[in-house]
């Protein structure tokens, strides 16, 4: 016989829009269960291996990959979605960006949004970086920067009592990273809220316009059980909520306007040691042109992957790790991705290939931190490139636009892919209206990345965890 849950609300996925519409629910009094894919992993279970963690905590063990197999997506798959694999940058969107939404069709409250976003800012204390936590490689971009009259600027991010570790993406076996795990997950739990983990949604059934039932396949022998609920937020990420949806039956505008903040990472070789991997991975950015850079540096086996080369030139390279800074350029894709149901694997494909005006910004991004590293007293930089190639000062830094022509000629990749499910007033173009609602139903709702119309253009929890805290009282309002 197959299992039943009832309740008031079923939130699908614990990420940073999921966990505070649960949240939000239990705390009215409503009954929730908050149904996440992935495994729940609590601090205590958390170690500094990579090889234990990267397999348990992201999506596709973090292989996952565009159609074109020309671009890595980083998602989380355990509770707290990839808020538990973030570095909590709390930024937030620009108005420019909340202007063109609204133009969307969007029709959000800036005012309103703005008073979220200080309720969540508060809530998870949200700060300025520790200066203490910098790594030495921060602090060279950072001298670097200056050095050419740029203005380099603390992040504000949520890590609680950090420890400094560097070990951000892997989790927080401290316990002290303000994710949603260690936040608004046991927020809601204990309000009485459920969490059903290792619990994978097949499809949503509907009837007429309301959302009838929830079909999951739970726990690792993977039985099939169904909830009923009054209410139904998909908060499955981008990607995975078009892909939920798609499953569902429902396609009209569904994986339309996907975009992403995605970049490339140059490294730098000193000739002091830098040991940047023990330290906090981000704590500045530098606003550009059309771009982002964050100096950053990765636990040695994800500083493995992207550092370049091949064999005994990647040997070599890695061997000098204690000597390597490490920055980001990331741009703002046009909203041009798709995600698609594939017709011969039977799961979703997410497909995009960057456009030329945004491989100019690329280049033009990593030019700059090539500028500024060797500002700093960098000996060489190392291109991105998957042949080896290195520049040995400020007059080779040209060659960048010859050869990251192409990303199938570089790594290239992102952690924030964003849209698939447009928030529209207008049903012609958008999934969900301006309370959420997918167009033509009455009680299914979306709240996560995937309702942006656009990039966001900055690290995006902060505004998925404001939105979610803004539609949560809209959403439960149509009860």
């Amino acid at each position: 016989m197959t299992t039943t849950h009832a309740c008031d609300v079923c939130v699908i996925g614990s990420g940073a829009g999921g966990s505070v519409i649960a949240c939000r629910a239990a705390q009215a009094g409503r009954s929730v269960l908050l149904v996440e894919r992935g495994p729940y992993v609590r601090p205590s279970q958390m170690n500094d291996s990579e090889i234990d963690m990267v397999p348990l905590l992201y999506k596709d063990g973090g292989l996952q990959m565009n159609s074109g197999m020309d671009m890595f997506i980083l998602q989380g798959t355990c509770v707290g979605g990839s808020t538990t694999l973030s570095n909590m940058v709390m930024m937030r969107a620009p108005e420019d960006v909340l202007s063109q939404w609204n133009r969307y069709g969007a029709e959000l409250d800036v005012a309103s949004l703005s008073r979220s976003y200080e309720t969540i800012e508060r809530e998870i204390g949200a700060a300025e970086a520790d200066l203490a936590h910098a790594s030495g490689g921060t602090m060279r971009f950072i001298e670097g920067a200056r050095s050419l009259g740029l203005s380099p600027k603390r992040m504000r991010k949520a890590l609680g009592d950090c420890q400094g570790c560097g070990n951000c993406n892997i989790g927080c076996a401290f316990g002290a990273k303000r994710s949603t795990l260690s936040t608004y997950v046991p927020w809601a739990e204990r309000c009485g809220a459920r969490v059903l983990a290792e619990t994978e949604v097949d499809r949503i059934e509907t009837r007429g316009r309301r959302a009838v039932a929830v079909h999951v396949r739970a726990g690792r022998e993977r039985e099939c059980q169904r909830i009923v609920a009054k209410q139904v937020v998909v908060a499955a990420g981008a990607i995975n909520s078009s892909a939920l949806l798609l499953k569902s039956g429902l396609r009209k505008n569904v994986g339309t306007r996907l975009s992403f903040n995605a970049g490339s990472i140059m490294v730098a070789e000193f000739d002091e040691p830098l040991d940047g991997y023990d330290a906090d991975q981000m704590t500045w950015f530098l606003q550009g042109d059309g771009f982002l850079i964050e100096p950053t540096h990765n636990p040695l086996m994800s500083a493995a992957l992207t550092t370049p080369g091949w064999l005994d030139e990647h040997t070599a390279l890695m061997r000098r790790q204690r000597h390597l800074a490490y920055a980001g350029c990331l741009v703002s894709t046009e909203p041009t991705g798709t995600v698609v149901q594939s017709p011969f694997w039977g799961h979703e494909e997410t497909r995009f290939r960057p456009g030329r005006a945004e491989m100019d910004t690329v280049r033009r991004g990593l030019k700059l931190i090539c500028e500024i590293f060797f500002a700093a007293g960098a000996r060489r930089l190392i291109l991105p490139t998957h042949r080896f190639r290195a520049i040995h000062s400020p007059k080779d830094i040209a060659e960048i636009d010859e050869h990251l022509v192409s990303t199938r000629r570089f790594s290239f990749g992102t952690a924030h892919p964003q849209g698939g499910n447009p928030i529209s007033a207008n049903p012609r173009t958008g999934v969900v209206d301006p309370n959420f609602a997918v167009h033509g139903l009455d009680n299914l709702f979306v709240c996560d990345a995937s309702i942006f119309p656009s990039c966001v253009s900055v690290n995006p929890i902060s505004t998925i965890m404001a939105i979610a805290d803004y539609a949560a009282p809209r959403i439960l309002a149509r009860a």
